[in-house]
């Protein structure tokens, strides 16, 4: 026993510095493929997220914002087709019934089409592994 320690003991002194340079290397081998590097969350504060899953928080923040720019957007155009009926009523004394209703319709499709995208966003955040939006 004694004779099996002392061989590892010379082997060791012998080529202590290629076993120290191999130690290093583990070290860093099993660091570099344990351990991914981690950032943040935008939508999560406090919490890391790695490369891929940054990308997934930026591509919902994007939806979210896509969508709070279309309902603007909806908004923005109602509110410009009630001024012009606005317009039409006190500058004819009566408002075009058929104008109105054709108004109104361009604003009801808009409001489908809009609804529709936003379908189609949540339904692709779905199948990519994210949230649908509704909860956030």
């Amino acid at each position: 026993m004694n004779n099996i320690k002392e061989k590892i003991k010379k082997v060791l002194n012998h080529n202590m510095f290629l076993f120290v340079a191999l130690g290093i290397i583990i070290v860093i081998g099993v660091w570099g493929i344990g351990c991914q590097p981690t950032v943040e969350s935008p939508i999560n504060p406090g919490g890391k997220v790695t490369r891929t899953e940054l990308d997934a928080d930026v591509e919902h923040l994007s939806a979210k914002i896509e969508m709070a720019y279309e309902n603007l957007a909806q908004q923005e155009l109602f509110r410009q087709k009630l001024f012009e009926i606005g317009v039409a009523y006190a500058q004819t004394g009566g408002i075009n019934p058929i104008g109105a209703g054709v108004s109104l319709l361009g604003i009801l499709g808009l409001g489908a089409v809009a609804d529709n995208r936003r379908k189609d966003s949540i339904i692709k955040t779905l199948k990519n592994g994210g949230t649908d939006g509704t909860n956030s």
